[in-house]
């Protein structure tokens, strides 16, 4: 291949040095503080604990949950798929691929879709779990298939974007585009908005893509490669667009932030903020954490900078969760701790540690601000705020 993928904590480890042990896979380079002492103005209190599967030992194949009305879809590494009541946790149905697992879980209409190591993309009865056709794509799948319509969208190491039938797995479009000779590994899931799918790029470019047959619509650069070795021209777009009412944000690996017109795909603001993780928000406050593991507030309608919480730097912090319509947020780290900000302020509420090791996601459960935790051993647990 003409092209190199680098996990940024690789890189990160790397660049630090060797050090007087070994760096879990979800820290930074940074040296990791203490854990902060934090006046405990509320809690967390765990609703259930179920065990997936097989764990995690890197961040290369990270399998994102998919949280349905009454129903979550969750994969292991190993090939392992279950469908469990989001309520109380009960297992309905659990299916074994045969094949180690690099993404998913995809869901649309009755299907359930995950992706093997070897880029053979499955589609499985939601209902049963039973499988319902095999695909193969022929490159590595890196980004958790996202559904649009009958399309499921795949984004693969090599720079395209592939469009399969949701109904028969068969592939329909794909589009190319080249990857800088060094970039990041990782990539970013399309954004459905509307009947568009917006896609970033290694190479800092966003386009808009038609899900039905792959034509490109638009496509704007958002950051630019600068610097003098390929390490510091690293612009990938890892972390997936997020959207806030009419505006979207993408955020590019040792560039920035930058907000674009839903309407004109024109930027409307940028602030300097790199990032490889997804982003969230609380009200009309953008959360970002930042490649040092610092969490920062950022206003939605000018990129105003209101607050930084960076007694958690170095310590492999999570993408952050608005919960609900609170003023509330939740970032986990590397040793199993939630911690909760406040986001009119950026105080600390509270923290608590969760069995399981590293917390290497975070998603919403429902808009009272319920949320899942996706430990380093492969077990999801439900959380809700007390106090």
């Amino acid at each position: 291949m003409s092209f190199m993928r680098l996990t940024v904590m690789g890189l990160a480890f790397v660049l630090g040095g060797c050090g007087s042990g070994a760096v879990h896979f979800m820290r930074e380079g940074a040296p990791a503080g203490s854990v902060p002492q934090v006046e405990q103005k509320i809690d967390l209190q765990k609703s259930w604990r179920k065990d997936i599967g097989a764990g995690y030992t890197n961040n290369n194949f990270l399998l994102i949950p998919y949280v349905g009305a009454a129903t979550i879809f969750a994969a292991d590494p190993r090939g392992g798929v279950v469908a469990l009541d989001k309520k109380i946790g009960k297992v309905l149905w659990r299916r074994d691929i045969g094949e180690p697992l690099a993404a998913g879980v995809g869901v649309g209409g009755a299907t359930v879709v995950v992706v093997t190591r070897e880029g053979e993309v499955v589609g499985l009865g939601a209902a049963d779990g039973l499988v319902l056709w095999r695909q193969k794509v022929g490159s590595e799948v890196l980004a958790r298939p996202v559904v649009s319509g009958d399309r499921v969208l795949l984004r693969s190491g090599d720079g395209q974007v592939i469009g399969l039938s949701l109904s028969s797995g068969e592939i329909v479009w794909r589009v190319r585009r080249a990857v800088p000779a060094l970039s990041v590994r990782g990539l970013s899931a399309p954004l459905i908005i509307g009947d568009v799918a917006v896609v970033g790029f290694a190479s800092g470019r966003l386009a808009g893509i038609d899900p039905e047959t792959g034509r490109e619509l638009w496509n704007v650069p958002i950051s630019r490669p600068s610097g003098s070795n390929e390490i510091d021209r690293l612009v990938d777009i890892d972390a997936d667009p997020y959207r806030i009412g009419d505006l979207f944000f993408v955020a590019a690996y040792q560039s920035r932030i930058t907000a674009l017109s839903l309407q004109t795909q024109r930027i409307q603001w940028q602030v300097a903020l790199s990032t490889v993780r997804s982003l969230g928000s609380s009200g009309q406050l953008l959360l970002v954490t930042a490649d040092d593991g610092t969490v920062t507030g950022v206003a939605v309608g000018t990129g105003k900078v209101e607050w930084t919480q960076d007694k958690i730097r170095g310590r492999g912090v999570t993408a952050p969760l608005g919960l609900g319509d609170s003023t509330k947020a939740v970032v986990g780290d590397y040793e199993g701790y939630l911690y909760l900000i406040d986001t009119a302020s950026g105080e600390l509420l509270g923290h608590k540690k969760g069995r399981g090791g590293a917390v290497i996601g975070i998603f919403s459960v429902d808009g009272d601000g319920d949320f899942l935790t996706l430990s380093e051993n492969g077990a999801l647990t439900a959380w809700s705020v007390r106090g």
